[in-house]
């Protein structure tokens, strides 16, 4: 059964047997989309789960149906495109049938799926979940690719400019990478679920394919928790180098205004309305200016060779 995706996000091509083989995909379905694919009227939850955002990886069995979710990583709207999302698949197994449903079409799925609607004879269900796991594991492959660039990017930003926008980037960065290592501990679990069901046990490519890319799922998550603790172990580092920075220039403004507050002194001293000692005297005022560069120029000389200068 060949099935085109359609422009229409809402529409499907009616599926006129529901116990037919192949598969068929819905984008943002409603329920009477939901009911032309065929489906039960009672799994209408597990779409809505699907239109969730924030849903989680999990298996569930039904009988002969096997309902499955996947997070996929999906790049934010952000103008530096730092910042990652989640978004499930939902996929519905029953036989040779195989169903996807998004809330909206993404990056990594878009070309299998568009791929999959020009065959004219679709793979058995299990190659297509095997596919779509091997898709899985590539997308966060290459989102961890670029988020690691994007931490090598910006750590050469801070090391010259040192700026508000680029501690937010960082902080992105880490929170992307903290989300990737919950999204996919879930799909590592019902990966490994879907590795051991009756239906995938009896493909032996199938389950080859499906084990590699568990395989590569479990690869990404270590890289993922790698990079995220290199992002929090830089954040901590540049953080407390620009308290250093803070403490060094507040250290050497007070040093400079000790050194010119004994002139200063002496300046505002001779300086007053009242009878001072010699000041009729015409050496006074360079004995006064004398003094003052003197004792400035020890001062500077000991807080120099403390290095607070």
């Amino acid at each position: 059964m060949d099935v085109p995706l359609s422009a229409d996000p809402h529409a499907l091509t009616p599926a006129p047997d529901p116990a037919a083989n192949g598969w068929q995909h819905l984008t943002a379905p409603r329920p009477a989309d939901w009911e032309r694919a065929g489906q039960m009227a009672d799994d209408w939850d597990f779409a809505q789960d699907i239109l969730d955002p924030d849903e989680r990886s999990w298996l569930r069995r039904d009988g002969a149906r096997v309902f499955i979710t996947l997070q996929f990583p999906v790049q934010g709207h952000d103008a530096d495109g730092d910042s990652w999302e989640q978004r499930p698949l939902g996929i519905i197994l029953q036989g040779q049938r195989i169903t996807t449903v998004l809330a909206r079409d993404f990056a990594p799925l878009s070309p299998f799926f568009e791929q999959m609607a020009h065959l004219s004879s679709p793979p058995e269900s299990v190659e297509i979940l095997a596919a779509i796991l091997k898709i899985l594991a590539q997308s966060y492959e290459d989102a961890l690719h670029r988020l690691n660039a994007a931490i090598h990017d910006n750590e050469q930003q801070l090391d010259w400019t040192q700026s508000n926008g680029d501690f937010f980037t960082l902080l992105e960065i880490s929170k992307s990478l903290t989300r990737f290592e919950v999204a996919l501990v879930g799909n590592i679990a019902t990966a490994f679920k879907i590795s051991r069901l009756p239906e995938i046990r009896d493909d032996l490519p199938a389950t080859q394919q499906i084990d590699t890319a568990l395989l590569e799922l479990q690869v990404a998550h270590e890289r993922a928790r790698v990079y995220a603790g290199t992002s929090t172990s830089m954040m901590d580092a540049y953080a407390g180098m620009v308290q250093n920075n803070i403490n060094h220039g507040l250290k050497v403004v007070t040093v400079l205004a000790m050194i010119f507050y004994v002139p200063s002194l002496l300046a505002t001293l001779y300086g007053v309305n009242t009878t001072l000692p010699f000041q009729g005297t015409p050496w006074i005022f360079w004995v006064v200016l004398g003094l003052g560069a003197s004792i400035s120029t020890g001062l500077a000389l000991i807080f120099r060779r403390k290095g607070w200068i």
